[in-house]
């Protein structure tokens, strides 16, 4: 696998909820745009602005986080503050199991400054498509992203936007389901992010997937698609999907032998959550969560800019958390407690470790010292096969940064109370711990990571990872771990087997 950046989340929440402006562009830079030379104004705060790479320049969106191939892709793109006019290109990439694949490349076009207003953070920008009606007929299913590249010096703005390209035939073995919804609640693109948690004067309450996102995948996920990729013909085949695919349609994950979700997969819509429970405990299908911090807090969409009749793309994303969700005061179906915009614990409502089996616990620095490790607890599940470990050996140093365990409270409940949780409690003796690590989190306290193994009562096998560096062990330099590669081989296989 190819070496991919790592961009710490956290990082980025010193500049989450800041209410500044973005202004229009000075009148000097506008002409600039126009043609002339760049102006010396004074650019926007960087809480607008933000640098997902050093350098920075070009920045873009599409217009929807997944399509089919055939469907149309327009792609917006603008120069940062203070540059000048330029003209480039798109260059498309797909995910593969060594180098990204080239894919299309787009004729030149000119890129310059725009601007945007206060809201773009809630609902874009505005900016026109820099790459209109993009012909993806001949695209396979998989992870794209797409560089811009100037003409006259070929300087390169890497991975400058990403979306997926769904199976519409659903034939793949395995569907795995990426948290496009996280990398947007913490992209503070506009001036506000959904961060930070517990600060309702300055955190967004909605945010849009129409503006420049930091390219989140290529920090944990990338690695899972690569290893995937690798395998996917023996499997027989690997399909993507958005959170926003399973929202539409619940039944998407109703078909594939095994459904996996990734790394750090914190926002899910309550009828994702409703597909996933089905899932498990009616149908009986086969799931792993590959990462931590899954179904953590509840969302639901907008798409404010969408034409009478057109469908419904969800480029907004709008979650209340601690603020009063209004939506519990409106007359309609459903009760409230399944649609308030809140964590899915809150008030014991609707505890993960009821889907999963254990849920998040704490986080440290993404960026920090700490490297903690897995350590093998059991050996005598056919996953184990070939790996050689035994009871105690270190399995990878992939605990953190965000970690999950079987009871994150400590107090024995497991989140879950029989007067007010929505759904019924999981047997804990079925609940089996196959690696467990320990970590300090940011506030001192100590942490146990727990990755987790049960089934349900319908007869789904769940496996949960319990650590967002999970993908790490896979593929990233200095963390792979190639028995822990083969677990993770066995396991898919194993769950993935048509019946």
């Amino acid at each position: 696998m190819p070496s991919w950046p790592s961009i710490p989340r956290r990082l980025l929440l010193t500049l989450a909820g800041v209410g500044a402006s973005l202004a229009a562009a000075p009148r000097a830079l506008a002409a600039a745009s126009e043609g002339g030379s760049p102006s010396p104004a004074p650019a926007p705060s960087s809480a607008i602005w933000t640098e997902f790479f050093k350098g920075q320049r070009i920045w873009a969106y599409a217009d929807r986080q997944s399509l089919r191939p055939g469907e149309p892709l327009n792609i917006m793109a603008a120069g940062g503050p203070g540059q000048p006019v330029r003209r480039a290109r798109l260059e498309v990439f797909r995910i593969s199991s060594g180098l990204p694949t080239p894919v299309w490349i787009s004729d030149f076009a000119e890129v310059r400054y725009r601007g945007a207003t206060r809201s773009a953070a809630a609902i874009g920008p505005g900016w026109p498509p820099t790459f209109p009606g993009i012909d993806t007929t001949t695209w396979p299913p998989g992870c794209y992203y797409a560089d811009i590249v100037e003409q006259t010096t070929a300087t390169r703005d890497v991975k400058a936007v990403f979306w997926v390209v769904t199976n519409p035939r659903r034939s793949g073995a395995v569907l795995l389901r990426l948290g496009t919804n996280t990398y947007q609640a913490y992209n503070p693109w506009g001036g506000h992010s959904l961060y930070p948690n517990d600060d309702d004067e300055n955190r967004g309450l909605i945010v849009s997937f129409d503006r420049p996102t930091e390219p989140s995948f290529f920090e944990y996920d990338v690695f899972l698609v690569g290893w995937l990729e690798g395998l996917a013909a023996s499997l027989g085949g690997v399909d993507y999907a958005s959170n926003f695919d399973v929202h539409t349609d619940p039944t998407l994950i109703e078909r594939y032998p095994l459904v996996l979700t990734s790394a750090h997969d914190e926002y899910w819509s309550g009828e994702e959550f409703d597909a996933f429970h089905r899932r498990i405990f009616m149908l009986g299908r086969n799931t792993a969560f590959l990462g931590a911090d899954a179904a953590y807090c509840q969302i639901r969409y907008g798409d404010l800019n969408r034409g009478p009749g057109a469908p419904d793309l969800g480029r907004q994303l709008v979650c209340y958390k601690t603020a009063a969700d209004p939506i519990v005061l409106r007359a309609g179906k459903g009760d409230p407690r399944r649609l308030v915009t809140n964590n899915f614990r809150a008030d014991a409502r609707r505890p993960e470790t009821m889907l999963m089996g254990s849920a998040y616990q704490n986080w440290f620095q993404p960026d920090g010292p700490q490297r903690p490790s897995y350590k093998v607890a059991r050996t005598d599940l056919p996953f184990f096969a070939g790996t050689g470990w035994k009871v105690g050996d270190v399995a990878a140093d992939v605990v953190g940064y965000e970690w999950d365990n079987r009871d994150p409270d400590g107090d024995g409940k497991r989140l879950w109370d029989a007067a007010r949780s929505l759904d019924p409690a999981i047997d804990p003796a079925s609940v089996s711990v196959l690696f467990r690590g320990e970590a300090t989190a940011d506030d001192g306290s100590h942490g146990v990571a727990e990755a987790t193994y049960f089934r349900s009562p319908a007869g789904a096998r769940v496996f949960n990872a319990g650590a967002v560096r999970w993908a790490w062990g896979l593929g990233k330099e200095g963390f792979v771990s190639p028995p822990f590669q083969r677990f993770n081989e066995n396991l898919i296989r194993a769950l993935s087997r048509r019946s």
